[in-house]
């Protein structure tokens, strides 16, 4: 009995899989750790399966795309798999439709991973909150998407006789019948694997019953076994070049919002290609796989080094056409000269006077400094800022002089600044406080960006369009910018030098961007009035010798390329540029200057602010009655210590360069601290410092706008608040409702609510 289970073809497929095509396995890993929320869960990847998003709704045609990805997905595996291996089981030859005896006895990992799947979505789903009915329909929608492609495309590769199968396959028959190569390839691969046929007693038919291999199935005719081979091979390839073709025809409609499908579908599709170009490579070069894969990849990586492939992200705006900035330490020096930076103080100090005269008496300074994190941070900051404003009437933008920042924070900030001076232009026409613009930046943003890579930046294949006078790729940073521009209903696509006179006028607050440059680890200034004043040392304190310039000030470095039409989108976006998810930008200097995440050297923006406190210490502390830095971030500042249990090898391995990105946050904080502790020495003024953390720990969201109907009914409320403990929102350009409602709550945890009094004493 044991000795039958052993040798049937299920399990001895399922042995040869792991023995020899651990590759094909990896993305099948891949998958069920996603799924069990065991890899990926702070960057938010099992949400992307477990309630996929599409068109702005987790509804039965969002699961439904995703089911005909993974149906893709499963045949393409089993196609690829009947290719390299259905050789060494050559009684497969003597049956009726060898691919679907194959097929089914093959499908141990896939049926591993759809009940693994099924179970963890009905939990996740029930963990929602949602109705039966709903949870049904949405159940419905996965299991006829997979059911509907994955039987769409086996119909395709068994049924050989058809009319549609004989027109698109006989021009591609003949090119593989007549290249000699494949020819000779495949000749040589089936007789190879004749000789080392495995051993198996029992299959399952098309019914999954166990059916014992009759002997006179193996020993069929040599010259048969070898047609029914070299069939079901060209049958396979077809399909693929099929699967291949219908991803290129669709990333031709990328920029329609309809055929932006949900991020996990593309990422299923992202492994489907990846086990297609596996299942080919190990096929044709056997052996010698891993040896000429790695001279492919340095070949590839030679055509890129030369150009030849396109691989470059452009900043939108600037003109990369004409001749390119010298980036070197003597341009560096030039450009931050005494002159300029005495000429750039004057013209802040304008802006500085025109906030002044908005007050009788000398008011508090606000610094904004938001954190970056993602949509999370993005959705936090808009939050904060709402309530904020609107409790204390108004009087946080009119104090706030400067906003700084990272990422999704300053996304956040930068959304909210621009619907306050459209409020302020229109005479009051805008409630800035409405909820509807905080459901707009908590629009999903990774559906567009995901698809776009899976269909044009992985094939290199890229359209163009118009930006100004100026043409660029339709990439993923195009992508990204298209889609939050859509979710911010395009009140920010508009170039960098529009919120000059804004600035200058006091109208909004001064906002200064500051990404990273790769190159040589400074910050590049972004804001659409110069700011040499923070890139190196006052002119009006004594210097030390060989100072090190701080940063580069990106409008006047790239003047000659047209910095002030920078498109403000993208100015965001090169702020935001977390890693392999948004491209880093190169900028048109020589050599490039690339650009990577403001996060990576202040992700909290509370060094610009105390840069910036220094420069006008003399004029604020005389002008004002102190400065109060509001840090607006998207992670606890005081997390407790984890305990430290015992590691295993591999974590053993990755723990030094683990705790150094673990603790790059905490480095931050300390180093910010220690700089607004330095900063009460030299300013002669007051300091204070507010904090508003997003900790998943909050009040119902139901009770709050209970009580408060009570409170206007005069009805007092002697219960206290329920304290609820959520899981806390991935870094993901996406959140679930759950986690939008997580993050909205948070500003009632009573340690903001205390920021907040604090915060309403200091501007009363």
């Amino acid at each position: 009995m044991i000795n039958g289970f052993v040798y049937s073809l299920p399990v001895q497929l399922f042995i040869l899989s792991i023995k020899k095509n651990q590759l094909l396995l990896i993305f099948w890993l891949l998958l069920i750790f996603i799924v069990t929320e065991n890899f990926g869960s702070a960057v938010g990847l099992p949400s992307l399966f477990l309630e996929p998003e599409y068109l702005d709704q987790v509804n039965f045609w969002s699961f439904f795309i995703v089911g005909i990805t993974l149906g893709i997905f499963t045949l393409s595996y089993q196609i690829t798999s009947y290719i390299l291996d259905s050789q060494k089981f050559s009684f497969l030859g003597g049956l009726s439709r060898p691919f679907t005896k194959f097929l089914i006895n093959n499908s141990i990992i896939p049926f591993l991973f759809t009940g693994i799947y099924l179970v963890y979505l009905v939990q996740y789903q029930l963990a929602q909150n949602i109705s039966a009915q709903e949870l049904w329909v949405r159940f419905s929608g996965l299991v006829a998407g997979f059911v509907g492609s994955a039987t769409l495309i086996f119909v395709y590769a068994v049924s050989t006789n058809q009319d549609f199968f004989k027109l698109f396959a006989k021009q591609l028959n003949k090119s593989l019948n007549r290249t000699r190569v494949v020819r000779v390839n495949v000749i040589e691969r089936f007789r190879e694997t004749k000789r080392s046929n495995l051993k198996v007693k029992f299959y399952l038919n098309n019914f999954f019953i166990p059916t014992k291999i009759d002997p006179e199935k193996e020993d069929i005719s040599y010259r048969r076994q070898e047609r029914i081979f070299n069939q079901n091979f060209r049958n396979g390839v077809i399909v693929q070049f099929v699967i291949l073709t219908l991803v290129f025809v669709v990333g031709a409609f990328r920029d329609n919002q309809f055929f932006q499908i949900p991020a996990g579908a593309s990422l299923v599709l992202l492994f489907t290609i990846a086990i297609m170009v596996i299942g080919a490579l190990s096929y044709w070069l056997r052996g010698w796989t891993v040896t000429i894969t790695f001279c492919l990849l340095l070949l590839l990586n030679f055509l890129m080094e030369e150009g030849y492939l396109l691989t470059d992200y452009e900043a939108y705006g600037l003109n990369y056409n004409t001749t390119k900035a010298p980036y070197n330490l003597r341009t560096i020096k030039q450009k931050s000269n005494d002159r300029n930076y005495a000429e750039d103080v004057d013209i802040t100090k304008i802006a500085l006077e025109n906030w002044r005269k908005k007050f009788s008496r000398k008011p508090k300074m606000v610094f904004i400094c938001a954190s970056g994190g993602g949509l999370r941070a993005s959705v936090w900051t808009m939050r904060t800022l709402q309530i904020v404003d609107s409790t204390l009437n108004g009087r946080l933008m009119e104090h706030t002089m400067l906003m700084s920042g990272a990422s999704g924070g300053l996304i956040g900030a930068g959304y909210f600044r621009e619907l306050y001076l459209r409020d302020k232009l229109s005479g009051g026409e805008i409630d800035v406080y409405d909820p509807k613009y905080l459901d707009n930046i908590a629009k999903d943003n990774l559906n567009a960006l995901m698809f776009s890579l899976v269909v044009n930046d992985l094939f290199f294949v890229k359209g163009k369009f118009k930006y100004g006078s100026h043409e660029y790729h339709k990439d993923r940073g195009y992508a990204f910018e298209e889609q939050l521009n859509k979710n911010t209903n395009f009140i920010l696509d508009k170039p960098l030098c529009d919120y000059k006179e804004p600035e200058l006028l006091a109208q909004v607050p001064m906002m200064i961007l500051a990404p990273t440059i790769m190159n040589d680890g400074r910050k590049l200034f972004i804001s659409p009035l110069n700011v040499s004043y923070m890139t190196v040392p006052s002119i009006y304190e004594r210097r030390f010798l060989n100072q090190k310039a701080k940063g580069i000030e990106f409008l006047r470095f790239f003047e000659k390329q047209g910095s002030s039409d920078l498109r403000f989108l993208t100015a965001l976006r090169m702020s935001a540029s977390f890693p392999y998810i948004t491209p880093n930008v190169k900028l048109p200097s020589e050599p490039a200057m690339e650009i990577i995440d403001a996060g990576l050297s202040d992700n909290f923006g509370i060094d610009n602010a105390v840069r910036f406190l220094y420069v006008f210490k003399d004029w604020i502390a005389k002008n004002t009655s102190g400065v109060i830095f509001v840090s607006i971030r998207d992670t606890q500042k005081d997390k407790p210590i984890e305990t430290s249990l015992e590691q295993s090898f591999f974590q053993r391995l990755a723990t030094p360069l683990g705790s150094v990105l673990y603790n790059w946050e905490y480095s931050q904080d300390i180093h910010n601290d220690n700089l607004v502790e330095f900063a009460r020495s030299w300013f002669k003024g007051s300091i204070n410092r507010i904090e508003f953390q997003y900790v998943p720990i909050s009040k119902s969201l139901k009770e709050i706008k209970e009580k408060e109907e009570r409170r206007k009914q005069g009805i007092r409320n002697k219960n206290p608040y329920k304290i609820i403990i959520t899981e806390r929102a991935p870094l993901s350009l996406r959140l679930t409702q759950k986690q939008k409602n997580n993050i909205k709550r948070t500003i009632w945890e009573l340690r903001n609510q205390s920021s907040l009094r604090r915060l309403q004493y200091l501007l009363r």
